[in-house]
């Protein structure tokens, strides 16, 4: 198999299921590559990838000036594997503020972006991901509330500004409404009264407020206990007011739309189930398609010799 012929059949294999891929390739140069070969191509090229990924870090991923604006998002969703059923993949996604641009009044895209995509627990993932981020520029994290991200974040990016997502926060108080107040007209007009607060930086008048409410049943003190720990462990990232000031976004809906973009419209498709390892290889090769860094497999094809 020639290397320009090995490059197209990634390519194609890291966008459609095998069978399909094959397909487009007879239709689109005329050439026929079972879907096997196709899978042994796509898997082959992306153990490379993540052989390339382990070795030192990449130069300039990103260049970034000083004064920048950068995020960093991540999150997890779930693919079905052979070996332990439903597996977490983390992935992470890197991107300019300048990069994030309005397109219509109540509709943005994000031009550029780098991601990282790990199949396992969090400490490989940000070993990983601390290898793209770059040294330079202003930092913002914003992430839900798992404890991993900002634990990490306090101890590799304690300059950073840390932001919890807005609709995880407000989530957590629509939910606790719903079940403390049996009036619907009730339920809104305190939800209102606490988005004030939050877009005022009064945290702490929302988190009182809780508190202060009286325990009309058994399951009120479970749904207390859940929203005031949230809230108190995120006090200092929940600041919408000044964020808001500066700019900044407070929603982690790139990254949940990463997912669905980047992650679950190849491994999450109807019927699927992975190897472990070969859900990263694909993952791989997805990540740096979309990364816009589709010169690696080019090199990786021009400098490895490979049987398909």
């Amino acid at each position: 198999m020639s290397r320009y012929l090995q490059d197209r059949v990634c390519y194609v294999g890291q966008q459609d299921v095998y069978e399909e891929a094959s397909e487009s390739l007879k239709e689109l140069l005329g050439i026929e590559v079972s879907h096997t070969q196709i899978e042994r191509v796509c898997e082959c090229y992306g153990k490379l990838l993540e052989a390339a990924d382990n070795e030192a870090k990449p130069v300039d991923q990103m260049a970034v000036e000083a004064d920048e604006m950068l995020y960093a998002m991540a999150d997890g969703s779930m693919i079905l594997t052979r070996e332990e059923g439903w597996k977490e993949i983390k992935l992470g996604r890197l991107f300019k503020a300048g990069s994030h641009e309005a397109i219509s009044e109540k509709r943005f895209r994000i031009s550029d972006s780098v991601y990282t995509a790990h199949v396992g627990g969090y400490k490989e993932f940000v070993a990983k991901w601390e290898k793209e981020i770059p040294i330079h520029g202003k930092l913002v994290l914003l992430a839900d509330g798992a404890p991993w991200f900002w634990d990490w974040a306090k101890e590799s990016y304690p300059q950073a500004i840390q932001i919890l997502d807005y609709y995880h926060c407000k989530e957590y108080l629509c939910e606790f409404a719903g079940k403390y107040f049996e009036k619907k007209k009730d339920r809104e007009k305190w939800i209102e009264q606490q988005e004030k607060r939050l877009f005022q930086d009064k945290v702490d008048e929302v988190i009182e407020e809780i508190k202060a409410l009286p325990i009309k049943a058994l399951e009120h003190n479970a749904i207390k206990k859940t929203i005031l720990t949230y809230y108190e462990n995120n006090r200092s990232r929940m600041l919408y007011g000044s964020y808001r000031k500066q700019g900044l976004l407070i929603g982690s809906g790139p990254i949940e739309a990463a997912h669905r973009n980047v992650i679950q419209k190849r491994l999450k498709l109807a019927g699927q189930r992975w190897s472990k390892a070969g859900a990263q290889w694909i993952a791989n090769l997805r990540v740096y398609r979309k990364s816009k860094r589709w010169n690696k497999i080019v090199e990786l094809s021009n400098s490895e010799k490979l049987a398909a």
